[in-house]
């Protein structure tokens, strides 16, 4: 088959390079061939991250080249939170985005993957009177019954759906650790508001009152404002964002931080995987999503529903080395479940008739 992974490209986020990590994992595991088809044009940092024997199309909805759609046997969609991509407007050239007419009755088959809003599905009905094979993935358990109990999406309920995770290549995470006495916490992360909990400087106070001396926190994306409440403990490291190769900063990182604002819910959280597959025992918010798929309570981590959680939990990880070895052992052994290999075999099954 030709398969091809399409979206927008407007920044390098977990969503692009999941289509990315997608593609390099049809190519490397499968029989079938890849394309990268780029609404308009690609990052340097996903152009870079794909691997060879993957074909990117730029501009693909531009009149030269729309005939990459009818040549797919399967699209799967990645809908980087544009609410366009399900709406048959958008396909035949009727919004802002592109002015191309995309004949849908010439498309074979489509897959939608929502992975941080799962609202717009309920418009596929509408693309389902032209293209026959429209399916639906969902990034985390939520969105997959939102569909079975809102309402609003009584129209698209027949259509066929699983859910996937984010496929993560072990060859890009290291689980070696730098070792020694000292712990080391952290998080990455593009150096967005609510990607950083406001009350990170309370939880270090806290934790370094007790520990200070065995600590150190490591982290690479931070936001201005947390930056400013931060800077001045001299146990923590402030690094630009991705300004180490995530393999090499990740070796660096005995507990996974992940603490956004609360009222964050993060669909699938490619870092946290990461994380996890690194081989560093994740402690989190307990929020519904894709923490609570990824993060097995007490076993690769924990789930925490205050700051006062946050603190015990890091503290039981500094304190208690055997726990923190089992934990870092369940951490890798959860993660094959989300590697490349697995998540694409997946994919390929799910869309094969």
């Amino acid at each position: 088959m030709n398969i091809g992974v399409f979206s927008k490209f407007a920044m390098a986020g977990g969503s692009e390079m999941r289509c990315a990590h997608m593609c390099n994992a049809i190519a490397e595991f499968t029989e079938h061939q890849p394309y990268l088809l780029c609404e308009g044009g690609i990052p340097d940092k996903i152009s870079s991250a794909v691997k060879p024997g993957v074909t990117v199309i730029k501009n693909v909805c531009s009149p030269d080249n729309i005939q990459n759609f009818y040549d797919m046997d399967h699209i799967l969609v990645v809908n980087t939170d544009s609410k366009d991509f399900t709406t048959l407007d958008y396909w035949e050239g009727k919004t802002d985005r592109h002015s191309s007419f995309i004949d849908l009755e010439k498309v074979k088959g489509m897959s939608f993957l929502f992975n941080f809003i799962v609202s717009p599905a309920r418009h596929l009905y509408q693309l389902e009177t032209k293209c026959r094979d429209i399916r639906i993935i969902t990034a985390n358990k939520r969105f997959f019954d939102e569909i079975s109990s809102k309402d609003k999406h009584e129209h698209v309920r027949h259509l066929k759906r699983f859910i996937l995770e984010s496929p993560i290549d072990p060859t890009c995470v290291s689980q070696d650790k730098l070792g020694g006495s000292i712990v080391r916490i952290g998080k990455h992360s593009h150096a967005l508001g609510n990607k950083f909990n406001e009350e990170h400087a309370e939880l270090i106070k806290r934790v370094n009152a007790k520990h200070g001396d065995r600590v150190i926190w490591d982290f690479m994306g931070v936001p201005k404002d947390r930056i400013d409440e931060i800077k001045n403990f001299k146990n923590v490291i402030i690094r630009r964002t991705f300004s180490l190769p995530v393999k090499d900063y990740l070796k660096g990182i005995d507990i996974y931080l992940f603490y956004p604002s609360w009222k964050r819910q993060e669909p699938w959280a490619r870092s946290v995987a990461e994380g996890l597959m690194s081989g560093a025992p994740v402690v989190a918010t307990d929020t519904d999503g894709g923490n609570r798929m990824q993060i097995i309570n007490g076993s690769n981590g924990f789930l925490c529903k205050s700051i006062d959680d946050f603190e015990k939990n890091i503290c039981t990880l500094i304190e208690d080395v055997d726990l923190r070895n089992k934990m870092r052992d369940n951490a890798i052994f959860y993660s094959r479940f989300f590697k490349s290999e697995t998540v694409i075999k997946k994919f390929v099954e799910f869309i094969s008739k």
